[in-house]
């Protein structure tokens, strides 16, 4: 925080007092009058320093939320979770996957370019990828998108991951809780409205998001 912005109530309430009114018991009473002023003006100098950036809403959710975790915008994801921070990732949208015809990929005579030759002609081809050769994350079946993933399902903007923890203590109060404890991650729908209204405040406008708890591996 810059030393501009840090305000020194004490000696700044003593300047404004007419040097015949500086008493003790009468900057005292002063003083009980500006506690409210003092709050107000610290929630809102806090509200200007963040904006709906990344590490920003994580460093607010982990200050409002997770108090005992000193939060490090420089740490990876998994660091993140072996910390026990709440951090944001990305929202999962399924990826497109195209289908070929046998004779639209079909290259015997296939260049060192990746064309065919025929006559004058240079043709690009497609590459063969075959089930056995296709190294897929997790050796998970390759999902094919439908038409109906990105016409009727609406996904979120970003994720918001909660540490187990924060959930079973009701630090943040959800409505569902973890059906099985083998599920490292799952999602929750969280009932707390400091939480929704921090995440809205700050969060860019018409971006929407999705909570999910997991278990630190801490």
């Amino acid at each position: 925080m810059n030393t501009y912005t840090i305000l020194k109530w004490e000696k700044l309430l003593l300047w404004l007092i007419p040097p015949i009114l500086r008493k003790k018991i009468h900057v005292e009473w002063l003083d009980v009058l500006l506690t409210p002023l003092h709050s107000l003006y610290g929630s809102i100098l806090y509200k200007m320093q963040h904006t709906g950036q990344v590490i920003y809403l994580e460093k607010v959710l982990n200050e409002a939320f997770n108090i005992s975790k000193n939060y490090n915008p420089n740490l990876s994801i998994g660091q993140k979770r072996q910390e026990g921070l709440i951090y944001i990732d990305e929202s999962i949208k399924p990826s497109l996957q195209y289908l070929y015809l046998h004779k639209e990929y079909y290259n015997p005579d296939k260049s060192s370019d990746g064309t065919i030759v025929k006559g004058d002609l240079r043709i690009p081809m497609f590459e063969i990828f075959r089930n056995c050769e296709y190294k897929n994350k997790d050796n998970k079946p390759i999902y094919l998108a439908n038409r109906e993933d990105y016409t009727t399902i609406s996904y979120a903007n970003f994720r918001v991951f909660i540490p187990e923890n924060l959930i079973t203590n009701q630090t943040i109060v959800a409505e569902t809780h973890r059906n099985s404890p083998d599920q490292q991650t799952q999602a929750i729908n969280i009932i707390s409205a400091e939480y929704h209204n921090l995440l809205n405040f700050y969060k860019l406008a018409g971006k929407s998001y999705q909570s999910y708890s997991y278990i630190s591996e801490n």
